[in-house]
């Protein structure tokens, strides 16, 4: 059990639903499936107890994520935060992250987070912040049920998104048997496993294998470092006529080369502006966190991930960034 009924933040936490008619729910910038799952998931549970929700995204969703009962209303202008009750903040790691951190830092408005990342910004009215969940989808499991939220098939099926991307289809060394558990439940709620799966891991377009193609062609391994990297720019993402959104579970098959004690994808998502993104398996004695934290970053023991200024180039040395 990640909460208890008798915990003080959990007794803040209705209190402010209870006196909050107008919600802003926000996540990230360059939301993952926990990131959309979770937001998706806590904007049709507060509705079903009928409150006015604004689900907000800093940037536009992966279109993967379509399949998603609302994805079409989340919005990335969600106007004024003082026309708002409440924001809750999910899977955010950082409130910078929201793109809405200078407005939430002001106080004019309760915020709620509730995260799973180690390295979480706990500046909230109530922070909920559990590094041991596998996913911000699997604590609003049990938060539910807790807050009295319905557990209508349609947000299970946005719960279950999360758990599944964040898990690596239960293949990552963050699934336990909590997770099997809150996955079980929400499949007796509803939970359309099928789509999820088909969703996420079936419907490649073309411009998606492309990318992942040139990322593939570009692996290099350090036997110095074991580190597995590989490169993406704004050029390749063009010829491609890709985004950095068909690049989702690209990093963790490159590290699956057997020599590979961490890897690395670097992509230039914007002109100018890089992610990278960390994976590491149990036994590799590789905290990518660590490696993230230093760029700015953060995340996880074995996924993480930052974001940097620069450009990607390539000379008679190797690759660089400028």
């Amino acid at each position: 059990m990640f909460f208890s009924p008798d915990q003080p933040e959990i007794a803040l936490l209705q209190d402010l639903l209870r006196a909050s008619e107008k919600v802003l729910v926000t996540t990230h910038r360059h939301p993952d499936g926990d990131a959309i799952g979770s937001l998706l998931g806590t904007t049709r549970a507060l509705r079903a107890v009928g409150k006015t929700i604004t689900p907000h995204t800093p940037d536009a969703p992966p279109k993967f994520l379509r399949f998603l009962p609302g994805f079409s209303a989340i919005t990335q202008v969600p106007g004024p935060i003082a026309d708002y009750d409440l924001v809750i903040a999910l899977d955010h790691s950082e409130l910078s992250r929201t793109g809405l951190d200078k407005e939430l830092l002001q106080g004019v408005v309760p915020v709620i987070a509730i995260d799973h990342h180690a390295t979480s910004d706990r500046r909230a009215t109530v922070a909920l912040v559990v590094p041991e969940a596998s996913a911000t989808c699997e604590l609003l499991c049990e938060l539910f049920p807790i807050l009295a939220l319905p557990m209508e098939a349609d947000t299970a099926t946005c719960l279950l998104t999360g758990l599944v991307t964040d898990t690596g289809s239960f293949q990552h060394a963050n699934t336990s048997t909590t997770v099997f558990r809150a996955a079980a439940a929400l499949l007796s709620a509803g939970a359309d496993f099928r789509s999820v799966i088909a969703g996420v891991f079936g419907n490649r377009p073309l411009q998606a294998l492309r990318i992942m193609g040139r990322a593939l062609e570009r692996l290099q391994a350090s036997q110095a470092t074991g580190a597995a990297i590989s490169f993406v720019t704004q050029e390749d993402l063009k010829e491609c006529g890709a985004t950095a959104d068909d690049l989702t579970g690209v990093v963790n098959l490159l590290n699956t080369i057997p020599e590979a004690r961490f890897a690395l994808l670097l992509t230039e998502y914007e002109r100018g502006k890089l992610k990278g993104s960390l994976r590491s398996e149990p036994g590799k004695a590789v905290d990518v966190a660590a490696i993230a934290r230093r760029f700015g970053g953060g995340g996880h023991t074995l996924a993480s991930g930052f974001e940097v200024a620069g450009r990607l180039v390539r000379d008679e040395h190797g690759w660089r960034i400028e």
